[in-house]
């Protein structure tokens, strides 16, 4: 069972976007990808999809060196 997880909701910024996201870490604890949304309520409902999708997974297989 990998150990990835779902950082809170808050506020999230990359190349030319500001808003409200959340952090996806690795097994290993590293941040892997920030999904960033334009309102918090979408951000709400787009980390619980990707609790849900993390619920029980067998397997995760994260990209390296990118």
């Amino acid at each position: 069972m990998h150990k990835w997880r779902v950082g809170p909701v808050g506020s999230v910024s990359g190349e030319r976007f500001w808003g409200s996201g959340f952090v996806l870490y690795d097994e290993t604890g590293k941040p892997c990808a920030t999904f960033g949304y334009f309102n918090e309520s979408f951000a709400k409902a787009g980390r619980e999809h990707v609790v849900a999708a993390l619920a029980n997974v067998a397997s995760v297989i994260g990209a390296k060196g990118t």
